[in-house]
């Protein structure tokens, strides 16, 4: 079936030499206008046997149908809106735009839900005959697999180009076509007497899309809030640093998700010896690659450490020998020793698990803060802990 996807997506939305952002744009639109073209078809198709035989479900089905056409025209909005480049009310561009699509398709999708739970319960109370003909049973069980081949295609476009939108367009047209499977079997159900089937299907309809809506968005908030980023891209991130020459370490690595378009600020370690020409031009080198290999725009902050001092050696070698396998620690870095006349200071940063007591990460550092000093008397020990955004 890919394949098939694959030929039809080449031939009418061929690749050029134009950005990703005004491809993924392009196909994404695409999308929204194939799902607008069905869903108006079958909105009109069910509307239309819904009317003639009074069926409260199928007028139910045909509305969360409706709701797909609004929806694809958000889709359809929201694309145009996230090509739009940055300007000075939006200086990182109008990428959220995509996100903000996503959680108007959801609340459309709640608020249909309710006004059919209000029509479905009325219809339960007060049951009304439905007879409807075969050519009306086949034609909705005929819509079940359109949508079913719709929502394959929207779901291997949200692959393609990694959209949350269109991740949620395929679902609701999965969510439309069992709803129309449950209409469809509620109509073969009142032809044998069943009236009540039809209230109670409508009911079921209603909660499905509610549902569905629900969970759409929820991801669409927590896109607009800020997802943390993916072990996978902090891992690319992290090992295309290291391999800049000149690079020692990677630490503090925190991204921003704008839609397609990511941000990152990352800290690299160097040698300390090193003067700062050269520290500029390693710090450029990561910048090129990460932005080259990933799309990433980066910023990066230089910590200078010393690679030949005993004393950072000595320490060093305690944090990794106590450190390594901590309960609570799960890393270190950006390890200094200050030792002139009016200074003696050993200063680094730990990582902490998620989710633990302000209490107990101050006791913590206070022990290794101890242990330390009992290592190095005169030294004090300042122990920063990185943040919850920043991964290392």
């Amino acid at each position: 079936m890919n394949v098939i996807f694959e030929s039809i997506t080449n031939r009418y939305i061929p690749k050029s030499r134009e950005s990703t952002k005004k491809y993924r744009s392009r196909i994404g639109k695409f999308q929204g206008w194939i799902s607008i073209i069905v869903n108006g078809l079958l909105f009109f198709l069910k509307l239309l046997i819904g009317l003639i035989i009074g069926s409260i479900s199928v007028i139910a089905d045909a509305f969360h149908t409706l709701t797909d056409v609004i929806s694809s025209g958000v889709v359809i909005w929201g694309f145009n809106e996230s090509e739009k480049p940055a300007d000075k009310e939006h200086p990182y561009g109008h990428g959220r735009a995509e996100y903000v699509a996503t959680l108007v398709i959801a609340i459309l999708l709640i608020v249909a839900g309710i006004e059919f739970i209000e029509s479905s319960i009325e219809r339960i109370v007060n049951p009304t005959i439905v007879e409807p003909e075969w050519w009306m049973i086949i034609s909705i069980i005929i819509t079940i697999f359109v949508k079913m081949i719709v929502a394959l295609y929207a779901e291997f476009l949200s692959s393609k180009i990694a959209s949350g939108t269109l991740h949620a367009d395929a679902w609701h047209h999965r969510v439309d076509a069992i709803s129309s499977f449950l209409v469809a079997s509620a109509m073969i159900l009142g032809k044998f007497g069943y009236v009540q089937v039809d209230g109670w299907t409508g009911l079921i309809v209603a909660l499905f899309i509610m549902w569905s809506g629900f969970g759409i968005a929820k991801a669409a908030v927590d896109d607009l809030i800020g997802r943390p980023p993916t072990i996978e891209e902090i891992k690319d991130i992290r090992q295309l640093s290291q391999n800049v020459e000149g690079v020692i370490g990677v630490h503090d690595i925190a991204v921003h998700s704008y839609g397609k378009d990511k941000f990152a600020s990352i800290h690299i370690e160097i040698d300390a010896d090193k003067d700062q020409m050269d520290a500029h031009n390693i710090s450029e080198n990561v910048e090129k690659i990460l932005n080259k290999k990933l799309g990433v725009s980066p910023t990066v902050h230089v910590d200078p450490i010393s690679i030949t001092d005993p004393k950072t050696k000595k320490v060093k070698k305690y944090l990794k020998d106590n450190l390594s396998n901590h309960e609570i620690i799960t890393g270190f870095h950006d390890v200094r020793v200050v030792d002139t006349n009016k200074h003696h200071v050993i200063l680094f940063n730990v990582d902490v698990k998620s989710n633990l007591s302000k209490a107990l990460i101050i006791e913590t550092c206070n022990i290794i803060e101890n242990q330390l000093q009992s290592i190095f008397p005169g030294f004090e020990v300042d122990i920063s802990v990185s943040e919850i955004h920043n991964y290392s």
